[in-house]
């Protein structure tokens, strides 16, 4: 019996009764890549990185190959494997190291080629690297460009017991070509595309259609009365047309919905459109791969613009779906919330599913899901679609899903040399992508963004990006993605501090400014001596037991707990979990982190309001829909000061006595107190104030704030956003006060300017190019590659579940990598111990704790 098989889960000695084999099996993903070819969003994505229109040869002969991705599964090596027999082998290196290898064994190489009939098809390509380019992209469909190295083992090969892999070869190739005859059109001469752009997103639909054709609830196996041979083939193609149709690859049924057409009718609960709203929702679509940042400040409806947005996009089929990113957990959760209910309004049982992508969390639309133990699946109620909620099981699918809410380390991934990355970068072309709060990407983050831009953006794709405080410089490094932006490129500060301000503006175009809106915002500011922290707590208190919704954000975990501690001295209402109180920030586990951003968002909503203090960190101060109505703050720069006043009166609300005029209380040090910390080659050293100096590392940047504010007692927003923003940003504003107060600040400014510089390199260096060929083979290090500097946090799983502070049971914490210490990667927990209150563990020579402070390290 000359039968390769591909699939055998259930071998576990001799021969499993449940199998597939290697051409229905290779049929099966043919079908499902054809299928994506030919949805017609990804067609032009494909076209528009090939530099050419794709013929139905073209898709035809593409199909082929992807069907041949398999093929080094005829191994006897790899049948063994499938038998639970020794020896095994993989089936990827073995085939690559004969069609592609450098140095392959000729004889052998000849006989696959015989096998599978190259003759009829080597002139496909343009020449050898072009077709060994093919063979790369078929063959890393697990994750990763294919790696060869060792001397083929004719062994493999050779017919034994009755089993020949090359006639198995043989006949996949004649199914294929059963399949697709269009492909062997002898007058169609026109050699395949191969522009590396083209085949870096190719890498992405081979390992989605094999993860998708893959799937035995669809794909059935012969033994489940599922067609063998042939008669496969329409059965095949008429399975993956349905399956992309009811996992949203395809959106027709979403699109041909009927919807309303009114803003009015889109969004009940607003009155009229705002500006960013109308922006986006009255003027011309951007033209095929424009990139439109969209600058507005925070509380002035840029979600619902963003949504208008993908709304006009996707009924025009630019579209097939939309990726929301976020800077944080927290925000992505809210946001997903939000997303659903307007998704199901407007298209009511034809809406996507909405998934929220956030590792950990297993949602899609309201409906909650949880891991089953050891890799066993995911459990979801039984009445759940599972159609719908596919995407959100693994990480590695959530650019494939229709409509996702996550944060934007998942979008970056697409964009590295890490395991997966097409995988990520390949099926997110049909989508819009939403980045809000792009300013709050660093040097690092910021280069692996506009790398995965510079990709969606070649291929013709859509993306909006959000902030209310977006630099100059940065506006011109986003919004050219694909260009080496330098620092001399920036306009002079009198420029940019004149720019419009809220604005829209779309790659290649100049600048628009919003139209006017009658809600600004005049802000009273009063600067505050950090160092009457005790005098400023009473405040606090007396301002919560008035009624007023207090929220005081402090730079540091440490000096949270600590201000904490010292308002629950002071008997201040603060905010509850659960009956418990806490503060907020993200030193907890998961499951608690969850109930503590409701908590939050309950206690600063627009409902139910009462007196209270919430002293949280920057978990509180991006993208949450709160509400304060007083703002207590630690001195940061510009840019992000601004975010945190968008959680103060955020809502038109009625405020208690004493609160109806927006006030914010700036915790600053002195210049002398900082300039203590500042050493001469412009280093930090010392326990500086609320984190200055080592959380946000340039403290002219903050400087440059604190004298900006000084010099007034009130701040606009919008009106004045554009000129704080420069003044703590802008290079020259930086310079100038540099100067001014001499060295070592001028050492300072330019080790923070080259450090940014450095942290550009280091992501250029780990950066997908996708101008370089497939055949460049890079090692992948997914340990190594980080979406963010510095994030060498660490999972700590616990043996058993144990009941938390808030009352429910916690699995896992998140150890930031200082508080790891130089522990090894495999120091195991112990000394586990869980009381009403907290629990505490140790790994190697440190001891920690958890409580209702959240996570702290022990010393000793």
């Amino acid at each position: 019996m000359n039968i390769a098989w591909a699939k055998s889960p259930k071998a576990t000695g001799a021969v499993a009764p449940l199998r597939l084999d290697l051409t229905d099996h290779s049929v099966d993903v043919a079908a499902v890549a054809e299928g994506l070819m030919t949805i017609a969003t990804v067609r032009r994505r494909l076209e528009a990185l090939a530099e050419r229109r794709l013929t139905e040869t073209d898709i035809a002969r593409a199909g082929f190959f992807v069907g041949l991705h398999d093929i080094g599964k005829v191994n006897h090596g790899f049948q063994a494997r499938l038998r639970g027999e020794k020896p095994d082998a993989g089936h990827i290196g073995p085939v690559w190291s004969i069609v592609c290898d450098s140095v392959p064994d000729r004889s052998l190489r000849r006989d696959i080629h015989k096998a599978l009939r190259r003759r009829d098809w080597k002139g496909w390509f343009a020449d050898k690297e072009d077709e060994a380019a093919y063979w790369n992209a078929v063959f890393a469909h697990h994750g990763g460009a294919p790696r060869g190295g060792d001397r083929p083992d004719p062994n493999l090969w050779k017919e034994q017991n009755g089993y020949s892999p090359l006639s198995a070869l043989a006949d996949t190739a004649t199914m294929l070509r059963a399949m697709f005859l269009a492909a062997f059109d002898e007058t169609a001469t026109t050699p395949l595309p191969s522009a590396p752009r083209f085949m870096h997103a190719m890498v992405g639909l081979v390992t989605l259609a094999d993860w998708l054709g893959s799937d035995r609830c669809v794909f059935a196996y012969p033994c489940e009365d599922a067609p063998t041979g042939k008669e496969r083939i329409p059965w095949a193609r008429k399975e993956a047309a349905a399956l992309l149709r009811r996992r949203w690859l395809d959106p027709g049924v979403a699109r041909q919905a009927p919807v309303p057409a009114a803003f009015a009718d889109l969004f009940p609960d607003f009155s009229e459109l705002r500006p960013a709203q109308e922006a986006l929702w009255e003027t011309p679509l951007p033209s095929a791969g424009q990139i439109v940042a969209l600058e507005a400040e925070t509380g002035s409806g840029k979600t619902e613009a963003a949504m208008l947005h993908f709304f006009r996009l996707f009924r025009a089929g630019e579209v097939d779906g939309f990726y929301f990113a976020l800077p944080t957990r927290a925000a992505a959760a809210q946001i997903h919330r939000r997303v659903t209910k307007t998704l199901r309004r407007w298209f009511g049982g034809a809406a996507p599913p909405v998934g929220l992508a956030v590792p950990g969390y297993l949602r899609v639309d309201a409906e909650e899901g949880s891991s089953l133990p050891e890799q066993a699946g995911t459990l979801w109620p039984d009445e759940t679609d599972t159609d719908r909620v596919w995407a959100v099981e693994r990480p590695k699918r959530y650019l494939s899903g229709a409509a996702m809410v996550g944060t934007v380390d998942q979008l970056l991934l697409g964009g590295l040399q890490v395991k997966h990355a097409h995988l990520r970068s390949g099926p997110m072309l049909r989508l819009l992508l939403v980045v809000d709060e792009v300013h709050a990407s660093d040097a690092y983050m910021t280069e692996i963004l506009r790398n995965v831009l510079d990709q969606h953006s070649a291929a013709g794709g859509h993306a909006l990006l959000m902030s209310a405080t977006l630099g100059a410089l940065a506006r011109l490094r986003f919004l050219a993605p694909g260009k080496r932006v330098e620092a001399q490129e920036e306009p002079p500060l009198a420029e940019a501090v004149a720019s419009p301000y809220p604005a829209i503006q779309r790659t290649g175009e100049a600048q628009r400014p919003l139209s006017g809106d009658d809600r600004e915002k005049r802000v009273s500011v009063r600067l505050r001596d950090h160092g009457a922290l005790d005098s400023v707590l009473a405040q606090i208190k007396r301002q919560a037991e008035d009624g007023g919704a207090v929220l005081f954000i402090r730079n540091t975990v440490r000096d949270a707990q600590d201000a904490f501690r010292r308002l629950e001295g002071f008997g201040a209402p603060l905010l509850r979990c659960k009956g418990v109180a806490t503060p907020h920030h993200g030193r907890y586990a998961p499951e608690d982190r969850r109930r503590l951003d409701e908590a939050l968002e309950r206690a600063f909503g627009k409902e139910c309001r009462a007196g209270v203090v919430a002293v949280t960190t920057q978990t509180a101060e991006q993208s949450l829909d709160i509400c304060a109505d007083r703002l207590v703050t630690d001195i940061v720069p510009g840019d992000v000061l601004l975010q945190r006043i968008g959680r103060l009166h955020r809502h038109a609300l009625a405020r208690p006595a004493g609160f109806e005029t927006p006030t914010v209380e700036v915790l600053v040090p002195t210049v002398e107190e900082l300039a203590r910390h500042v050493r001469e080659k412009g280093d930090v050293g010392g326990q500086t104030p609320m984190g200055l100096g080592r959380i946000y590392r340039n403290m002219l940047g903050v400087l440059a704030t604190q004298r900006w504010l000084a010099e007034r007692d009130t701040l606009d927003v919008p009106g004045d956003n554009r000129a704080l923003v420069e003044a703590a940003t802008h290079d020259e504003s930086l310079y100038a006060l540099a100067n001014e107060l001499g060295p070592p600040w001028g050492a300072h400014l330019e080790m923070e300017l080259g450090a940014a510089l450095g942290e550009g390199m280091t992501a250029r260096s780990v950066l997908l190019d996708w101008c370089e060929s497939l055949l460049v083979n890079r090692p992948l290090d997914d340990h190594r590659i980080k979406t963010r500097l510095g994030l060498d946090d660490r999972r700590v799983d616990l043996p058993e579940p144990c009941v938390g502070p808030f009352g429910a049971q916690v699995r896992s914490f998140t150890l930031p990598g200082w508080m790891a210490g130089d522990l090894p990667p495999d120091t195991e927990l112990t000394d586990l111990s869980a009381s009403d209150d907290e629990i505490q563990f140790r790994l190697g020579a440190y001891r920690y704790r958890y409580d209702r402070l959240g996570l702290t390290r022990i010393d000793d």
